[in-house]
């Protein structure tokens, strides 16, 4: 039997695989198969993923502001609706929403922004904020502890938190949120004064005092803190000390909030022109930045057809005395298609006025007048530009026009007292001054000017009655301060006159408190003291009046006897010297005389 020969394997078959290669080979091409399908899967479940969330956007509102918002939110709708571009266009369109005052459909975006990104902190703390300003604290709340969980490290949120606590009554954890704040921002006074409130809530007095006198030392205007310390002194009894804290927290302007990063930045994506004004009216207040100019410049690139952003930016810039500006903004604004408010004429006339042209301020008012024909304020200002330009009765007759208009209207009321008292008709000066504390009781001008107008009638328990009121309401103001010293020394010579020396001392007392460099004060404080034998607190007034008055012989003289009278000859004698020289090179007699007889009287 022939043997069989083996054939040769074909030219083009593959060559022969070891079967453990064989295997690997297999496995590979499985894992890519594996990995096809598993990208299929990945892309089709990222595909139903977008189009949930594209389900879940909130609907554009029906109705919009005029200005860019709408194509703003277009654009930020398509982008949140992209799968690329889904988390920026969702967080563009939360802060658009946010910031132009549409609540439901920002909460929409931060709560899926919330969900897709849970480490943001920045998603629940503007949920918090949209709660807060809804009135839902539990939620506010809820949404700062995850602020705060997971960015431990933005002070802004701990404020709020211990703000939320404290006004619910959970003084510790309160305290424990404000701590934190300080940890981030030592010295902050914002939690300070959050501190002092709950160590007065829990009647540490002590501390809550020693808390706010640091802090009003280290902020003297964070009105806030001297509100509260005033609170504390009226408190002790400390009247007096009240009234300069809380005339201190008056003067210290408008309440700042603390600042809060997360949040000014949302006031970027406000497009709504009257919340711009809004805006910069409080920038203006708090004295923030550039006051408010930015915001109402954008007011009116949003909504150049609505007057109010030309007045506000207007009315900035004549305060900042830029008022070739401030006339030209004002212009733009009267042709700008709406409905300019009074205010708007008014400014643009006092513009007018200060760049030497009142023919176009007196045009400007009567334009007002022409399309507010019962504005008080525009009568008013009229009155005020007829009184400069010397037509007294005109003005007189505006002023009671703008007062038949608004009785209320005290300001105009005041300004008729001056034309009144400068065409001498000074009983109806009086009226209408009286008739101004009838709508407003406290109303500093004309209590001033009420009360000056007794005590030169020399009737001065009535000028009495305008005065205190007026300087526990002003008690920092110099001019108030002045008067009610001056009317304190005619007040005590009186009651010299009357010989009721005790009162005297009193009321000179009470003047030098309010001006204690006043040298008619401090010489009659000082000689009455010495007239009831006592010397030596006569001493201290005295050397104030002989430095206030150094060429009055009068004032060496009282202060070399006051010295005498302590046993201070060797003090009293080269004043006393002095006194005599004073005296005899003025020609009077009577002080160089007296003079002599006390130096006789000294012991050697």
């Amino acid at each position: 039997m022939k043997k069989r020969r083996a054939s040769s394997p074909p030219a083009t078959a593959a060559p022969a695989v070891a079967p453990g290669k064989r295997r690997r080979w297999q496995i590979a091409v499985l894992a890519l198969a594996l990995l096809g399908l598993a990208g299929g899967v990945a892309i089709g479940l990222r595909y139903r993923h977008s189009a949930r969330l594209r389900a879940e956007l909130p609907a554009p509102p029906a109705v919009l502001p005029a200005g860019s918002l709408a194509g703003l939110l277009a654009q930020a709708q398509r982008a949140a609706a992209s799968p690329a571009t889904m988390a920026d266009g969702l967080a563009e369109l939360g802060r658009l929403y946010h910031a132009n005052g549409f609540v439901p459909e920002a909460a929409a975006c931060w709560r899926i922004l919330q969900r897709e990104q849970p480490h943001e902190a920045l998603w629940p703390y503007y949920l918090a904020d949209l709660a807060r300003s809804a009135g839902d604290y539990p939620a506010a709340e809820q949404e700062l502890e995850a602020t705060v969980r997971l960015d431990p490290r933005y002070a802004p949120a701990w404020l709020r938190l211990a703000e939320m606590k404290f006004k619910s009554g959970r003084l510790d954890a309160a305290a424990h949120d404000y701590q934190r704040r300080l940890e981030l921002l030592p010295g902050d006074s914002y939690a300070e004064l959050g501190l002092a409130r709950l160590a007065q809530q829990q009647g540490r007095t002590d501390e809550t005092r020693q808390r706010l006198e640091q802090l009003i030392a280290r902020d003297p205007k964070f009105s806030a803190a001297q509100n509260l310390y005033a609170e504390l002194l009226a408190a002790a009894g400390q009247e007096e000390q009240a009234d300069y804290h809380r005339w201190l927290g008056r003067e210290g302007g408008r309440f700042r909030e603390a600042e809060d990063a997360w949040r000014d930045e949302l006031e970027r994506w406000c497009h709504e022109a009257r919340q711009l004004c809004h805006l910069g009216t409080i920038a203006y207040q708090a004295e923030r930045g550039d006051r408010g100019r930015g915001y109402f410049e954008r007011a009116i690139a949003e909504d150049p057809h609505d007057p109010l952003g030309y007045q506000l930016l207007g009315e900035l810039l004549l305060r900042n005395g830029d008022t070739v500006a401030a006339r030209d903004t004002l212009q733009r604004g009267l042709t700008s298609g709406g409905v300019p408010a009074p205010a708007h004429y008014l400014t643009l006339s006092q513009a007018e006025e200060k760049l030497g042209a009142p023919d176009r301020a007196m045009q400007a008012l009567t334009q007002g007048l022409d399309r507010h024909p019962d504005s008080a304020e525009l009568y008013h200002g009229l009155g005020v530009l007829l009184a400069r330009l010397g037509q007294r009765a005109e003005a007189i007759a505006a002023y009671q026009r703008a007062l038949a208009l608004n009785p209320a209207l005290a300001e105009a009321d005041f300004s008729l007292a001056l034309a009144l008292i400068d065409a001498g008709r000074k009983d109806e000066a009086v009226a209408a001054l009286k008739h101004s504390l009838q709508a407003q009781p406290a109303f500093p001008k004309a209590r001033l000017l009420l009360g000056r107008i007794a005590m030169d009638a020399g009737r001065l328990d009535e000028a009495g009655d305008y005065f205190r009121p007026l300087l526990k309401a002003n008690p920092g103001v110099p001019e108030i301060r002045q008067i009610v010293a001056q009317w304190c020394l005619q007040v005590g010579r009186a009651a010299l006159a009357r010989q009721q020396v005790s009162a005297a001392i009193e009321h000179f007392g009470a003047g030098l408190a309010l001006q204690p460099d006043d040298p008619s004060l401090n010489a009659n404080l000082g000689v009455q003291l010495l007239g009831i034998g006592r010397p030596a607190e006569a001493i201290l007034f005295l050397e104030k009046f002989r430095q206030l008055q150094p060429d009055d012989p009068r004032a060496a003289l009282y202060l070399g006897q006051a010295y005498a009278q302590a046993g201070r000859p060797a003090e009293a004698r080269p004043v006393l010297a002095a006194a005599l020289q004073q005296a005899e090179a003025a020609g009077n007699a009577a002080v160089a005389a007296r003079c002599q007889e006390i130096l006789a009287a000294l012991p050697r």
